[in-house]
């Protein structure tokens, strides 16, 4: 940045400097102090700071405002543009934190996971409000180590003690079936009772529970309050 042409008050020690000597008028027709008057008083004040000032200014020219520009504000910063590389290399670490455990896959993404919604109901995302925690979890029923007679069982009591205090949102806690030789056995059989067991008719909607609840090994159910009309199931039109 260059340094500003004039600079008025460079010697304003020396100024105040004269300013106390009370130095007479100049040849530039600069006022100065009239020693017939009164060296005291608010009135000699006024005119030694008038006559300083004047001194100041003396040779500075007035700029002319409609000649003035406004300087241009700084361009806005532009965003880098990531490249092809750039974006692989960061699917590449997150697919190598993934691999390592480092984080977690969520659950709504793997094959693992399950929702259902009653075909009545006007919700078309609740079971992926009650996946993401939106209600809260009033009580579990633990099922591990459980055979599918035992665990049926065990729901069975369950539900009737859940509907009977008035419970919405229940979570049953079945596993994620990982020592099973083949399939999750007592998962898929959990799943089939809440859709067509003999209490059914109370299940509004159900969905695999988020990752920081037990993810795929936990199943949240949203209850009615009182059972739903059956909904026929749809027959399909015969074809001549």
């Amino acid at each position: 940045m260059k340094p500003l042409m004039s600079q008025p008050f460079s010697n304003l020690q020396q100024m105040l400097s004269e300013l106390k000597r009370c130095t007479p008028l100049d040849k530039d027709g600069v006022p100065g102090h009239d020693s017939s008057r009164p060296s005291s008083g608010k009135g000699t004040q006024g005119h030694q700071e008038e006559r300083l000032f004047l001194q100041a200014m003396r040779g500075v020219i007035p700029l002319d405002s409609a000649k003035i520009n406004k300087a241009p504000g700084p361009p806005p910063k532009k965003r880098p543009v990531s490249s092809h590389e750039d974006e692989q290399a960061l699917v590449l670490k997150e697919l190598k934190a993934i691999i390592e455990g480092r984080r977690p896959i969520p659950v709504h993404n793997t094959p693992e996971y399950v929702e259902w919604t009653w075909r009545g109901s006007n919700n078309p995302r609740l079971a992926k409000r009650l996946h993401h925690g939106d209600f809260a979890v009033q009580a579990y029923c633990e099922l591990h180590g459980m055979d599918s007679v035992e665990a049926l069982t065990a729901c069975e009591s369950f539900f009737a003690q859940a509907l009977a205090e008035g419970k919405r949102c229940i979570a049953l806690i079945h596993g994620r079936g990982l020592s099973s030789p083949g399939r999750p056995v007592l998962k898929e059989t959990i799943t089939r009772w809440l859709i067509r067991g003999s209490y059914r008719r109370f299940v509004l909607s159900f969905s695999s529970a988020p990752i920081w609840d037990g993810g795929a090994g936990v199943t949240y159910v949203l209850l009615k309050r009182h059972p739903m009309k059956h909904i026929p199931e749809k027959k399909a039109k015969k074809k001549w």
